[in-house]
C-alpha cells in the first residue's frame, strides 16, 4: 500500500521520494491522538522513520496542483526492481522540486538543483549540479555509517567514558554534516591560517674590535 511503503521509509523505494518531490505531509495516529508530520521530517535512517512505535499511518496529504508538470526516472536493472538511483520531479508555478532515490540513508530533497533551476540554470548545468550534491551525500553517508559502526563498537567493548565520549562526538560531527548536506546548508566558510614563513638568520661573525 501507499501508506505501508511510506512508513517502510527504504531509500530506494519509489513512493517516498515521489511525495518529498510533491511538498506533501502524513497522518499519525495512535493512543495519544492525531499529528501531522511534514514529509521532509517523516524519514529519519535506513528504514526508520519519525513514528512512535504505538502510531501507524493512517493518512497522506499532497497539495493540489493543477496544471503541474513532473517526471520520474530511474535507473535499474530490470523492470520493477528498486532503483539503483532516481529522481522526481515537480514544477508547480514556474517552481521546480526535486527528490532523489537510494542516495542517502533516506530520500533527499535536491536543494542545491533547486536552488540552480531558480537560478535560471539549464537542465544540463542543474544536472552537474545533482552530481557534485550526489558524491558529497555519498560521503556524507558513508561517514556517518561508519562513524555509528566505529560507535557501537566501543560501546560493545567495554571501553572506558574518555573512548565512548570520543567516539559519540566523531558520530555527531559526522551526522551533523549528513544533516546539512541533507538539508542544503552551506558549510560555513573557515579561513585558512596563512603560515608566515620566517627566515632563520644566518650568525654572523662579529667583527673584531678596533685596536
Amino acid at each position: 500500500t501507499m501508506g505501508g511503503s511510506l512508513a517502510h521509509s527504504d531509500p530506494a523505494s519509489d513512493l517516498p521520494a515521489a511525495v518529498l518531490a510533491l511538498g506533501g505531509s502524513l497522518i499519525a495516529e495512535g493512543p495519544g491522538g492525531q499529528r501531522e508530520i511534514a514529509v521532509v521530517d517523516f524519514f529519519t535512517g535506513y528504514f526508520e522513520s519519525s513514528l512512535a512505535e504505538d502510531e501507524m499511518l493512517t493518512e497522506v496529504r499532497v497539495p493540489k496542483a493543477p496544471g503541474a508538470s513532473w517526471n520520474y526516472q530511474k535507473f535499474n536493472r530490470r523492470a520493477q526492481d528498486w532503483a539503483i538511483v532516481g529522481v522526481a520531479a515537480v514544477e508547480v508555478g514556474g517552481a521546480t522540486q526535486v527528490s532523489l532515490v537510494n542516495m542517502g540513508s533516506t530520500p533527499l530533497r535536491a536543494e542545491a538543483v533547486e536552488s540552480a533551476l531558480a537560478g535560471g540554470a539549464s537542465a544540463a548545468e542543474a544536472a552537474e549540479v545533482a552530481a557534485s550534491e550526489g558524491k558529497r551525500l555519498t560521503k556524507a553517508v558513508k561517514a556517518k555509517d561508519d562513524a555509528a559502526r566505529d560507535l557501537k563498537k566501543v560501546q560493545d567493548s567495554g571501553a572506558d567514558q574518555e573512548a565512548i565520549n570520543e567516539a559519540e562526538a566523531a558520530y555527531r560531527s559526522a551526522l551533523k554534516s549528513w544533516q546539512d548536506i541533507r538539508d542544503g546548508v552551506e558549510p560555513e566558510a573557515v579561513e585558512a591560517e596563512e603560515e608566515t614563513e620566517v627566515e632563520a638568520e644566518e650568525p654572523t661573525e662579529e667583527e673584531p674590535a678596533a685596536e
